[in-house]
């Protein structure tokens, strides 16, 4: 037989070939018969054939199928060791080459000041020429998501460079306080058409939820629930008091 493998979940193969055969025996009886008896033998034989792949090609959707079971099992398992992501809590940490970062299960925001020295011959010291600020925001995305495509970067900047320190503290402290909202809670709402960054085979991870459109809530009612809009009804007219001549009246409109 020919190479033939299976590779659960991936592939199948399965292939033959005949080799001339040195028997002389098997020949030495056909060869007594004559071409119309032989060309009727060799039809009948390619029919029996025939039959055979067909049989055999009956089971590739069975196989089919079940290696699809095999890849579904796989998926689940490859869901299920995605570990979660880290992150901060919503506080403000310094790391590493003074990186400062904040995040949490959806969000990340880091920053860092580079400071640009020169010699200076009259204090004969190294002193600060410029500040050039680094910040970026992310979406905190876990390993392998479905959704890898660019946009992993919501925001930020590359070193912006100052001439004055409290300037680039006032510009980086109003960067902060930009999207100090979305670090308010731990798993913050998943903007919609994002959930693909948070999804591992089809499936959102635990923890996370998707905000939801008004076409979304639409969606989510009932044709003939028989629920129907009712107009507003007009408001009664509202007794105002009017103050004249030290008296209180009241006007109707």
């Amino acid at each position: 037989m020919a190479y033939t493998h299976l590779t659960p979940g991936v592939e199948l193969e399965v292939s033959g070939h005949i080799y001339r055969s040195e028997n002389k025996t098997e020949v030495a009886e056909l060869v007594a018969l004559s071409m119309e008896e032989l060309k009727q033998l060799e039809q009948e034989s390619m029919e029996k054939e025939e039959k055979i792949y067909q049989s055999i090609c009956a089971l590739l959707p069975d196989w089919t199928k079940q290696a699809g079971e095999t890849v579904a099992v796989r998926k689940a398992m490859e869901y299920l060791r995605i570990q979660p992501v880290n992150h901060t809590s919503n506080q403000w940490s310094a790391g590493e080459y003074g990186v400062h970062e904040i995040s949490n299960m959806v969000y990340k925001m880091s920053w860092r000041v580079y400071e640009r020295t020169r010699w200076s011959r009259v204090t004969q010291r190294s002193e600060v020429e410029t500040w050039e600020l680094s910040w970026h925001l992310y979406f905190n995305t876990v390993q392998r998501p479905d959704n890898t495509r660019s946009g992993l970067r919501i925001a930020g900047q590359e070193r912006k460079a100052f001439k004055d320190k409290a300037a680039m503290d006032k510009y980086l402290q109003g960067r902060i306080a930009a999207y100090a909202h979305l670090f308010t809670e731990i798993s913050p709402l998943i903007p919609k058409g994002e959930e693909g960054r948070f999804s591992v085979n089809g499936v959102l991870l635990p923890g996370y939820s998707v905000e939801t459109t008004v076409d979304d809530l639409l969606a989510l009612l009932d044709e003939d629930d028989g629920m129907e809009i009712q107009p507003k009804k007009p408001r009664p007219p509202q007794e105002k008091p009017v103050i004249h001549k030290g008296k209180k009246h009241t006007l109707t409109r």
